[in-house]
């Protein structure tokens, strides 16, 4: 597979855009599996008057192979952060050449990696998500909290809810799990762990995430002052879309204490009072579905629109 992410080289105070891709070659089970890193810079030409979409191209500064397969990269801060196998590395791009910053060894085997700010979230094959922190001046990469019971994720994405922020997982078993950090929580064990605080069977797989900002319409308001700039902090709130294996895209919104509430009611009220295609109970299709006989009830908290908007049919 390949993953095209931007990377960033610093100068000084000023930074400048790469197209940096990761490969992975598996050349069956006798050989061990090896990858690429490569990093282009795009490049402006003059373009042929045929063409005009032709005035840039792509310039290789860097490709070397790794020890082992590079099964995701992102950046952070300015640097590259790539896994490789079991471990994750954060490079430097440094006179054409990537240098080491930092690395951890985690569990088993990485396939997921998602970054927001010095925040990273990645996803182990079977023992579920880890949070880190990278910090740039020590030039080191630690555990901040994980999750202890073991899952195996497909994705992962963060979820900012206002000053808020969550860590959404899609796993084999078609779940849509949240979770959040709350270390002032005795079920935290001291921070330690990672709470799980919703989660919903949406019927398919989900394999990617995408995380994109609340357009504002507001006619009211005239001038150049955005309406986003109106809005309190806390009144900030991300979209965190979501394609599945088999085509489908959903889109996942947090909202309100209060409007929530309001809605779980109408939730709760149409299970039963809407007549469903052939008697089936969204709300028990809904629930998330738990490998073998786990010790954990299912949290919910997750409303279904598709339910919501056959109250106004």
């Amino acid at each position: 597979g390949i993953n095209a992410e931007y990377g960033e080289e610093q100068m000084g105070e000023q930074t400048k855009g790469y197209v940096v891709i990761a490969t992975m070659s598996s050349m069956g089970e006798e050989v061990s599996a090896r990858g690429k890193i490569m990093i282009f810079d795009v490049m402006e030409v003059v373009p042929d008057p045929e063409k005009p979409l032709s005035g840039y191209k792509f310039k290789c500064l860097y490709d070397k192979e790794q020890k082992g397969p590079v099964t995701e990269i992102d950046c952070i801060l300015g640097h590259i952060i790539s896994a490789i196998g079991q471990k994750i590395y954060v490079w430097s791009f440094v006179n054409n050449d990537l240098v080491g910053v930092a690395f951890i060894d985690t569990q088993i085997y990485i396939h997921s990696i998602s970054v927001i700010k010095n925040f990273v979230l990645y996803a182990d094959i079977t023992k579920s998500i880890s949070l880190l922190t990278f910090d740039r001046e020590c030039k080191t990469l630690s555990v901040i909290s994980r999750d202890f019971e073991p899952m195996e994720v497909y994705r992962t994405a963060f979820v900012v809810d206002g000053t808020n922020l969550g860590f959404m997982v899609s796993d084999s078993n078609c779940n849509l799990v949240i979770y959040v950090y709350q270390p002032e929580s005795v079920d935290s064990q001291g921070g330690m762990k990672l709470i799980r605080k919703s989660d919903i069977n949406i019927g398919a797989h989900v394999n990617t995430f995408i995380r994109t900002g609340i357009r504002i319409h507001d006619g009211s308001i005239l001038g150049t002052t955005s309406a986003s700039s109106l809005l309190h902090p806390s009144e900030k709130r991300h979209v965190t879309w979501f394609g599945t294996l088999d085509g489908a895209i959903g889109s996942f919104l947090p909202l309100a204490e209060k409007r929530y509430r309001r809605l779980f009611m109408l939730h709760n009220k149409l299970v039963t009072a809407v007549p469903h295609v052939a008697g089936l109970n969204p709300k028990k299709f809904r629930t998330a579905k738990m490998p073998g006989r786990w010790l954990m009830n299912p949290h919910r908290n997750i409303l279904d629109y598709q339910l919501l908007t056959s109250f106004l049919s």
